[in-house]
């Protein structure tokens, strides 16, 4: 039971040194640092995967804005016509009130 309780023979055995724990560690560390999908390359995915995210969603408001006007100008396009380029008939006179 004095084993346990005391931390200096925990390393003094080495007893959790085996060649198991160093095999796991070995593999731990060649997935973290040395491997082709390791955790920097993981890190700068999961960035660009937010930001193109990101851009998607900008991408379907500005998709759901121009199907919104293309049905405007599918319904009405004279007035649309009038409204957005301030076209006018031969004998018409424009005036502009903000």
């Amino acid at each position: 039971m004095d084993k346990l309780r005391n931390p200096s023979n925990l390393f003094a055995q080495r007893s959790w040194l085996n060649k198991y724990s160093l095999a796991v560690v070995a593999f731990v560390v060649w997935l973290a640092f040395f491997d082709k999908y390791n955790v920097f390359t993981q890190i700068k995915l999961s960035q660009s995967l937010n930001e193109l995210a990101e851009k998607k969603s900008f991408y379907e408001m500005e998709l759901e804005k121009a199907i919104k006007e293309r049905d405007i100008i599918n319904s009405d396009i004279e007035k649309y016509a009038r409204e957005k380029y301030l076209m006018h008939k031969d004998n018409e006179q424009v005036i502009i009130i903000e």
